[in-house]
């Protein structure tokens, strides 16, 4: 089980249920029935456990996680500084 699906998916399950039943939005429809879709998804789900390794010859950015090629200063997705030796 996936507990962050679970929890997630009730909070839009709940927010879309509002949205209908309290301020007759429409767009409460979808947002109940994706938010129970994620809660029931959550059962079937199996957590992930482990570490995810970056690409050899790559490091994750400290910013945005995007892969960046170890000898490069900087991260082409969010062109943050990336410290040196690591």
């Amino acid at each position: 089980m996936r507990p962050q699906l679970f929890w997630g998916g009730l909070i839009v399950l709940a927010a879309g249920a509002g949205f209908y039943a309290i301020l007759f939005l429409d767009i409460g429809i979808p947002l109940a029935v994706g938010g129970a879709l994620m809660l029931t998804a959550s059962f079937f789900l199996s957590e992930r456990s482990g570490t995810i390794l970056p690409p050899p010859g790559f490091r994750f950015c400290v910013f945005c996680s995007t892969p960046v090629p170890i000898d490069s200063d900087r991260c082409p997705h969010c062109n943050g500084l990336q410290p040196r030796g690591t």
